[in-house]
């Protein structure tokens, strides 16, 4: 081979090396970018999800609650309806 082709191969070699070299810097800067985004976009995700569960749990309990109030007011009115009829045979017995 002549010293003029070799010359000209070890500068196109140089340049694609460059190029792939360039390329790469490039996609790991556009990896960097995506990361940033989507760990943002999970943080946001992650604090709906919090929010969300905390208002299930909430509501939960609030059903819990409603739901022993409303077992122990059958029990009441129960109690006071039989109140009320033995209250009612006394007066009619007298």
């Amino acid at each position: 081979m002549d010293e003029e082709l070799k010359t000209y191969l070890q500068g196109m070699e140089d340049r694609t090396a460059t190029l792939i070299a360039g390329e790469i810097g490039s996609l790991h800067g556009d990896i960097r970018l995506s990361e940033e985004r989507l760990g943002k976009r999970l943080e946001s995700i992650d604090t709906r999800l919090r929010l969300q569960a905390g208002l299930i749990q909430s509501g939960a309990r609030a059903m819990a609650r409603f739901s022993e109030f409303a077992e122990n007011s059958e029990e009441r009115w129960t109690a006071l309806v039989s109140r009320v009829e033995a209250l009612e045979k006394r007066l009619e017995s007298k």
